[in-house]
């Protein structure tokens, strides 16, 4: 049975569940691990739109790159430029020369924007966006299933399920981490309550070579993997990519499997 998907260009990870409700006689029980279940299963899919979000940004190429489009924008600049020196026509100040250069790059952004084009910032940003998206459904799966691990009743082998996640993202929390708190590691400092200054370790990848240590890396993009220094000085990365969510996948699947189950099986997500 094929457990991947396609619709188009989308990646559709698909989830086996043994049967419709749990079986147990403490339906109180079944009824609050089968909500945290779904839980566990709704991060899943988040992490797998996700991923198929930033495959796309990543796939398209952005406007700022368009040669055409450079020359289209520079015609568009002289445009404006020209109807602004003839409005200022009798003034030759260094004063209404900046105000012409700076009118003709508001007039020109703004209508750019209103022709649907995007600042490049936000351009440059959606492969970021998509990414740290993967990386919280990620965190959040890690989360719901250290929770379930600890429900009383549950199958045994749920912390060894949940230990393979820390074996297939060893850096998972560490660059969450760092994510939700850029205002103390832009300043160079670790995690805790009173955050002490962190020991930047050695970083070598084909984006940064600092052997030595002392670089400090936020929110990177090398490739498909997004990393970030974390709170211990060491540079993590976690890759936003298909092998990562079939390894999730995998989790999810033999954590459903591990109970019990009366009713048919299910199949998802939904058509």
């Amino acid at each position: 049975m094929s457990f991947v998907g396609r619709h188009k260009s989308m990646l559709i990870f698909e989830v086996i569940t043994p049967g419709t409700w749990l079986e147990s006689d403490d339906r109180q029980w079944a009824f609050e691990i089968e909500g945290q279940l779904r839980s566990l299963t709704s991060q899943f899919y988040e992490a797998n739109l996700a991923l198929n979000l930033f495959m796309a940004a990543r796939e398209s190429r952005p406007s700022f790159a368009d040669q055409d489009q450079w020359e289209r924008d520079a015609e568009h600049r002289a445009r404006i430029r020209n109807e602004l020196e003839l409005e200022n026509q009798n003034a030759s100040s260094r004063e209404v020369w900046e105000k012409i250069q700076f009118e003709t790059e508001v007039r020109f952004k703004r209508e750019k924007w209103q022709g649907g084009s995007l600042p490049r910032e936000f351009e440059h940003g959606i492969s970021f966006i998509y990414a740290k998206a993967f990386l919280y459904a990620l965190d959040a799966f890690d989360k719901f299933l250290g929770v379930l691990a600890r429900e009383r009743d549950v199958p045994e082998e749920l912390p060894e399920l949940h230990a393979r996640i820390g074996s297939a993202f060893p850096n998972l929390r560490g660059v969450r981490n760092t994510s939700q708190h850029l205002e103390d590691r832009a300043r160079g400092l670790g995690a805790g309550r009173n955050p002490q200054p962190m020991n930047l370790q050695p970083v070598e990848n084909n984006l940064v070579s600092a052997p030595a240590g002392g670089v400090l890396i936020l929110n990177s993009l090398n490739g498909s993997r997004f990393g970030s220094t974390m709170a211990d000085g060491h540079f993590g990365e976690v890759d936003v990519s298909p092998e990562s969510l079939e390894a999730l996948q995998h989790i999810l699947n033999d954590v459903l499997q591990a109970f019990s189950w009366q009713g048919p099986v299910q199949h998802g997500p939904s058509a």
